[in-house]
């Protein structure tokens, strides 16, 4: 049942590549830049950003009013909060696309194992930021997140006093809360750089830039939605008023709805299981028996162009110590090697192989294909 999902959802995404390939072109499919569209989206939050914290103040004396003095009176303030505010919706639906296209595809398991564990981190990552981005603009709202927080964090057995405590810097909402929800949003989008690296670490050459037609194309969306529907607060939080604004962001704060309906141990539940589910769909699909590339030392010259056009790094050069004329040999990492051939492809003196899938097999059936 699980394969002809699988199978069903890779009829999808195919036959939408081919649509976009129509429209866009091949060059300027986005399907193609998967990957690289939310970190195009990244990278304005980071700008725009930047330009934030340089006027923001995270007390709880201050916060609220630096938020509106951005909004309303910094030129272009409102332009900039919006961009921010889409950029991370952006972003986060680029990423529900990304994972969706590898896992029909069929790109996340065994050698790519390392790229969907740290993609799952990253997404925890991403809800960490974008709750306690909402926490900074310190409206009704963001009352309403602190203490739901704090009792959804406190709702854990054992430890849930203590991460609530933490959480709010102390005993009771203060400007130390402010200063780590701070921290939870500006820390946490810099280790996000550190996941990535470990994202891409298994790819030789990863698609991490968008072409300008695709990245011109994202930025007048969001230009656009901040133009339409401006990023406002809501009434500024107050201890002596029982707050009731709560303009639900389905993206981020899908949470707190949650929490609503099932209660803080029903949601921890349901986000723990969530959680795991996709940590272990790899798990879910066996794995076919390996037959990684082998290298003839009779043939191999040392000449580097199969270890270079390994997109997985499963290839290196190793000093020879066998007599050969040759002084690197390539060898194989067995674990990384995903049976692709295009080391095959790249070798022109017959040293690498698949041992299922010799290259006069290929010819042939290249030549069939092509005679039909």
């Amino acid at each position: 049942m699980l394969t002809s999902f699988v199978r069903s959802g890779q009829k999808v995404i195919l036959r939408i590549e081919d649509i976009l390939n129509k429209v866009f072109s091949s060059e300027q499919n986005l399907l193609y830049y998967h990957g690289a569209m939310p970190n195009f989206c990244m990278w304005m939050l980071f700008l725009s950003g930047l330009l934030l914290f340089a006027y923001y103040t995270p007390t709880l004396e201050a916060a609220y009013q630096s938020v509106e003095y951005i909004t309303n009176k910094l030129p272009y303030g409102d332009v900039i909060r919006g961009i921010h505010r889409y950029a991370a919706d952006a972003m986060l639906l680029t990423v529900i696309l990304h994972a969706l296209r590898v896992y029909f595809t069929d790109r996340y398991r065994e050698y790519r194992l390392i790229a969907w564990y740290s993609g799952v981190a990253l997404s925890v990552f991403m809800l960490i930021i974008g709750v306690s981005g909402y926490i900074l603009v310190w409206d009704e709202r963001s009352f309403i997140i602190v203490t739901k927080i704090t009792d959804f964090l406190g709702s854990l057995p054992f430890i849930g006093s203590s991460l609530a405590s933490a959480f709010l810097n102390g005993e009771v909402i203060s400007n130390y809360t402010m200063s780590m929800s701070f921290f939870l949003h500006t820390g946490t989008s810099f280790a996000l750089l550190v996941l990535l690296w470990v994202h891409y670490m298994r790819i030789s050459r990863p698609v991490v830039n968008v072409t300008w037609a695709i990245g011109s194309l994202i930025s007048g969306i969001i230009l656009l939605f901040a133009g339409l529907f401006p990023a406002i607060s809501g009434p500024e939080a107050k201890f002596t008023v029982e707050p009731s604004y709560f303009d639900i962001d389905w993206f981020y704060l899908w949470l707190f709805p949650l929490i609503d309906a099932v209660g803080n141990i029903g949601a921890w539940l349901v986000l723990i299981a969530g959680i795991t589910l996709v940590t272990l769909l790899p798990n879910f699909v066996r794995n076919h028996d390996k037959e990684p590339a082998s290298v003839s030392k009779d043939h191999c010259v040392g000449c580097r162009l199969c270890s270079i056009d390994c997109p997985y790094e499963a290839i290196y050069m190793a000093p020879r110590n066998d007599g050969s004329k040759y002084k690197e040999i390539a060898v194989v990492i067995d674990d990384r090697c995903a049976e692709c051939g295009l080391c095959v492809g790249a070798c022109n003196f017959d040293a690498i192989e698949l041992p299922n899938y010799k290259s006069p097999q290929v010819m042939d059936d290249i030549r069939i294909a092509l005679q039909s």
